[in-house]
């Protein structure tokens, strides 16, 4: 017998069919620097999208609904002040948040052996993406860089083509890094053997791509999330709602921290410091700045990429706001000003009040998700510019993974 089409398109059909495909992208624009992750977290909630779910939702939103399409309204709408008249930023914002959104709660929907499929499905992504970053960390990134000069035309004498091909990994290492710890503590939870011992040998490969291409944030990142979601062991629920308030408290304090910790930086602590790191000193300053001419509303979404500024350090000119201020909170209080930075803060503090309960949380997947969020907080704290699609989407993913792989059997 045939079954129905309303069997083969349900839900939990859709989501798991849908679920394939992202873990087939995500094996692939992973290592190939994790830009293609917004198209992956797109096209599964486009195609998974629990519409009966998303409908009962939203004919009563919670608050945290509500905030949180306050806060991606006004950050739209500060597109009509901003210098920066390029669109690309805001459109992808605007219209890809909503189905980053829908990522884990149409994951949520598997259950059952579709769950077990999902988690066969997600395990063996991670297990290929973990071995060609190995590859690529043991090779010096040899595979990225025959890519550049087959495919995009790179001469082999250009100066700066290993720094270009470390760009790429680093950038591939942050949600390698965020999946990883999702599967190696569903590995780990299996009680078998043979599954801890993949376990530890992904902990292994995890720490070796944290640790190279460069990248210092990633390691930082790494550190944080091992130590955070240690504490969400002992202490679950606590754990993930302060993280969401210390996120929350960093966004709205985060020009008087800046403040503060410029001061107590001397130039010749600075001076002392990878040129990186001084670089990065110099671009909150002047992110700093930038955030004291508007400090209300902003100076509009994508400003930071047309406001110039320069200065010689170390020998070098460099710019004092390249493309983002390399921090989500002075990037969000430079472009969407107060409004904005209250705006989201208050929509995360929503969030941390309306966790579900221990029915759905649970504590292995609360730790899961605690790893991701402190992995992409990190990052965006220190590297990543706050509106990048890219990760977006791999946070995303992260938390839909965390859903398939939890141990109860409905969600």
């Amino acid at each position: 017998m045939r079954p129905a089409i309303s069997a083969i398109l349900s839900e939990e059909n859709r989501a798991l069919w849908a679920w394939f495909g992202a873990m087939a992208l995500t094996a692939l624009f992973v290592p190939a620097g994790g830009l293609g992750l917004a198209a992956s977290a797109g096209l599964f909630a486009l195609f998974a999208v629990p519409a009966h779910t998303l409908a009962t939702h939203l004919r009563k939103p919670g608050l945290a609904t509500i905030l949180a399409a306050a806060a991606l309204g006004w950050a739209t709408l500060s597109y009509s002040w901003s210098p920066n008249r390029n669109p690309e930023e805001v459109l992808k914002l605007a219209l890809l948040t909503p189905l980053f959104i829908i990522v884990p709660v149409a994951a949520a929907r598997l259950n059952g052996p579709r769950q077990q499929l999902a988690r066969a499905a997600f395990i063996a992504a991670i297990g290929f993406i973990l071995c060609v970053m190995a590859i690529e960390a043991l090779t010096g990134g040899d595979m990225s860089r025959s890519y550049k000069l087959a495919v995009e035309g790179y001469d082999d004498g250009r100066t700066d083509l290993d720094i270009r091909v470390n760009t790429v990994l680093s950038r591939g290492a942050t949600p390698a890094i965020m999946f990883a710890g999702i599967a190696i503590m569903l590995l780990w939870t299996q009680r078998s053997r043979a599954l801890r011992l993949l376990a530890a040998a992904a902990g292994v490969i995890t720490i070796a791509i944290a640790l190279d291409f460069g990248v210092q944030a990633n390691i930082v990142a790494l550190v944080a999330a091992v130590a955070a979601t240690a504490i969400a062991w002992r202490w679950p629920a606590v754990t993930l709602r302060l993280l969401l308030i210390g996120l929350a408290a960093l966004i709205l304090a985060g020009p008087l921290v800046f403040l503060v910790l410029l001061a107590l930086v001397s130039p010749e602590t600075g001076a002392a410091m990878p040129m990186s790191w001084e670089w990065r000193l110099e671009i909150w300053r002047f992110a700093l700045e930038k955030i004291a001419e508007a400090p209300l509303a902003g100076h509009g979404i994508g400003a930071a990429r047309v406001l110039e500024g320069t200065m010689e350090l170390r020998g070098y000119e460099i710019d004092l706001l390249p493309l983002h201020a390399h921090n989500a909170s002075l990037t969000l209080w430079l472009e969407t000003g107060l409004a904005g930075a209250i705006l989201c803060a208050a929509a995360l503090v929503a969030l941390a009040r309306a966790l579900p309960s221990a029915e759905t949380l649970t504590r292995p997947v609360i730790m899961m998700i605690v790893f991701a969020v402190t992995v992409w907080a990190v990052n965006v704290v220190l590297s990543y510019g706050v509106w990048q699609e890219w990760h977006h989407g791999a946070l995303a993913l992260a938390i839909a993974a965390a859903f398939v792989a939890r141990s109860r059997t409905s969600p």
